[in-house]
């Protein structure tokens, strides 16, 4: 089965520097190369990952994996999980959206360890956004090897420094996906090419950072109207002709696509109201950080200036309005790609016909280039959209992927040339000093600008290994009280099976950093705790403290639990090395922990007892001979609802926090079950949106089809 004509722009002598356009079909064959290329790539970059290693450093550890492992463990034991209990007092994991729950991929983490499905998702993606770049390259009229090109230049020169961060390369990878599509459906209109893009948009909006969506939704808003009234080069007379009727479909379907992924934006959206990020003025949260230095774009044609580097040197030439790094301030497509651009500049020069559709992406690359220093923030910040997210930096995306196209086009031209064609040797033996050089840059600058550092084997598979691991799991027990921890180094102790306190969320709910909430600062990580922060921890319900030093346990009214080196987990974790560190841990004395009775009364005579804690429902036991208010220590949020004896009950907030129930006198049962009216109704939203999609393909295809036809 052979895809959907295309132009090609066949590689055979052409007047004054210009290349013939020809139909051509993308065949199977071509199909069947270009996965081994990519492939083939992905393995030369990678290998550490195919080999069963892991990656350390960045966010890593400290929140990607968090994520991951508890998705991964919920999974298993056969729970879909809403609710995340280990990090802080909990969070919603639909709106706080980058565990992707729904995100097709993430199906991986139910048959796989957590490690080799994470590996396994980011090393698909590198390969279908190698394939989905050739694809475009293909559909704007490249061969195969200039297709290849693009796909290397984009792949490998902006996505590896950001393996710490694995948003980049889930989100990144449908940007040019949305693109190819994009094409195919003004080339030849049909409704197929508007169900696929829908399908596209919002499997990258499931994936759960939006940011890279958001930018994907941004070109084609100013790509498709170019192409319709200005770039119209390749596209039939047809296509131009009904060009509102095009726009519109367009319009219609990224609107749809919205519909497609309301399951997870509509949960999103309630917890963005009352997050940290509702007030992108204040102190906590500022759209600026990740921006790219103007300095920093010197990085494109001299890398080296900027290894080592690291956040202070960056910083050192910053006229911008925030912090940033070298990870999201990068943007490199490898000096020989740059002497390729200065050829294909060349060309464009003494040529006598001009490819509009070139123009249109070196005016996006310089657009998004420019957008990068957040120069224009002040403005920006207030827009939907620009506002909510950090790291302007992530607009070189577009330039990226600009450069990729332009390299593709420059080299097109060159092969192209007579002498290259006549003799044909010497266009292969360009091609085997060129691509070997390429992928050597890329990958020396890739290792060089990256927080991450290979491991012969992941790390995570060695914390059943770790001493204070095991004494948590012990403590914890079947029937033992769930563990909340006070430690530094942000999520990562989660990873043992506790919950730990202070958050490390990029969206999170507004009460874990109100002033009037969180701990008095600044955390005692080093020094002596204050009794109002001892008396902060003890109402948290923090039971046990971890420490890397020593505690003044009078000052920190608790006990000292045990003092252990670790050597296979935590000392990796926390820095890197390999000799082993100490470790405290201590029981925190008067602590509520999960759940205790709030008044006074007679205590001996009470009880509180969790007998069930899951993602979604937790069950208590409750003996009292006179009643009264309960509290449990998690976040009260939207959703959760409440039961005595399997009857719901009025839900009470407690300090402005927590979960709390008035409970009658006697035993009695309470649950707490997370039932989020948004993911329902966000579900249905997107249920319909499926069937309205569906229908529109069954029922209004053959006319669209045919009208378009008629024009």
């Amino acid at each position: 089965m052979t895809d959907s004509p295309t132009i090609d722009l066949t590689e055979r002598p052409a007047a004054a520097g210009s290349v013939d356009l020809v139909p051509v079909v993308v065949s199977w064959r071509s199909w069947l190369v270009a996965i081994l290329v990519g492939l083939g790539l992905s393995l030369i970059f990678w290998w550490p990952l195919y080999s069963g290693g892991g990656l350390l450093g960045g966010d890593i550890y400290t929140y990607f994996f968090p994520q991951k492992a508890y998705l991964s463990e919920r999974l298993a034991a056969g729970e879909v999980p809403l609710w995340n209990n280990r990090v802080g007092h909990g969070y919603p994991v639909v709106g706080e959206s980058q565990t992707g729950l729904f995100y097709p991929f993430h199906v991986l983490y139910a048959v796989l360890d957590v490690s080799t499905a994470y590996n396994a998702v980011q090393l698909g993606h590198y390969l279908l956004a190698f394939l989905f770049t050739w694809r475009f390259a293909r559909q704007l009229g490249l061969g195969d090897v200039a297709g290849w090109l693009a796909g290397l230049v984009y792949v490998y020169g902006w996505f590896p420094p950001r393996i710490v961060l694995e948003w980049a390369i889930l989100g990144g990878t449908w940007l040019p996906a949305a693109l190819w599509v994009t094409e195919r459906f003004l080339l030849r209109p049909r409704c197929r090419e508007l169900a696929m893009l829908a399908a596209i948009l919002a499997v990258q909006m499931l994936a759960g950072h939006f940011h890279l969506a958001f930018i994907t939704q941004l070109v084609l808003v100013l790509h498709v109207p170019a192409r319709l009234w200005w770039a119209r080069r390749g596209l039939p007379r047809r296509s131009t002709a009904t060009r509102w009727r095009l726009l519109v479909a367009s319009g219609v379907t990224l609107g749809l696509s919205f519909g497609l992924a309301a399951v997870q934006l509509l949960p999103t959206w309630e917890l963005k109201q009352s997050s940290q990020r509702e007030n992108v003025t204040g102190r906590k949260y500022d759209p600026g950080y990740g921006h790219m230095p103007f300095g920093y774009w010197s990085q494109v044609v001299a890398p080296w200036r900027w290894y080592e580097a690291g956040a202070d040197r960056v910083s050192k030439y910053d006229a911008g309005p925030a912090n940033t790094n070298q990870v999201e301030a990068h943007l490199y497509f490898g000096l020989p790609t740059v002497g390729l651009l200065l050829v294909g500049l060349v060309g464009w020069c003494v040529g006598r016909r001009t490819d509009s559709r070139m123009v249109l992406w070196l005016a996006l690359g310089m657009l998004a280039l420019f957008y990068t220093p957040a120069w224009h923030l002040e403005v920006t910040r207030h827009l939907p959209g620009f506002g909510f997210f950090t790291g302007p930096g992530r607009y070189s995306i577009v330039t990226a992927l600009a450069a990729a196209v332009l390299a593709g086009v420059a080299w097109q031209w060159l092969m192209a040339r007579p002498l290259l064609v006549r003799r044909g040797g010497l266009g292969l033996l360009l091609a085997t000093m060129f691509f070997p050089l390429l992928t050597w840059d890329l990958w020396q600058v890739g290792r060089a600008q990256t927080y991450a550092v290979f491991l012969e084997t992941s790390l995570i598979d060695r914390v059943d290994q770790s001493p204070v691991a095991r004494r948590l799991k012990r403590m914890q027990g079947p029937d033992g009280r769930p563990i909340r921890l006070f430690c530094d180094y942000q999520n990562l102790p989660t990873l043992m099976g506790v919950a730990s306190t202070p958050v490390y969320l990029g969206l999170g709910p507004a009460e874990y950093f109100d002033e009037s909430l969180v701990m008095p600062g600044p955390l005692p990580f080093g020094t002596d705790a204050t009794p109002e922060q001892v008396s902060w921890l003890q109402r948290a319900g923090v039971t046990h403290l971890l420490s890397r030093r020593p505690l003044n346990a009078s000052a920190w009214s608790a006990r000292l639990v045990q003092t252990t080196t670790d050597a296979a987990f935590l000392q990796m974790a926390y820095e890197g090395g390999r000799e082993p560190l100490n470790f405290f841990l201590y029981e925190l004395r008067e602590s509520r922990g999960r759940l205790a009775w709030l008044d006074g009364g007679d205590q001996a005579g009470r009880l509180a007892r969790i007998t069930d804690y899951t993602a979604n429902r937790v069950t208590a036991r409750v003996e009292s001979s006179s009643g009264g208010r309960l509290v449990l220590t998690d976040l009260d949020y939207p959703g959760w609802e409440v039961h005595v004896d399997g009857r719901a009950v009025e839900p009470i907030r407690v300090e402005k926090m927590y979960r709390g129930v008035e409970v009658p006198a006697g035993s009695h049962e309470i649950t707490w079950v997370y039932r989020p009216a948004s993911v329902t109704i966000g579900a249905v939203v997107s249920a319909a949106s499926l069937l309205l999609l569906v229908m529109a393909c069954l029922v209004g295809r053959r006319r669209f089809e045919l009208g378009w036809g008629e024009a």
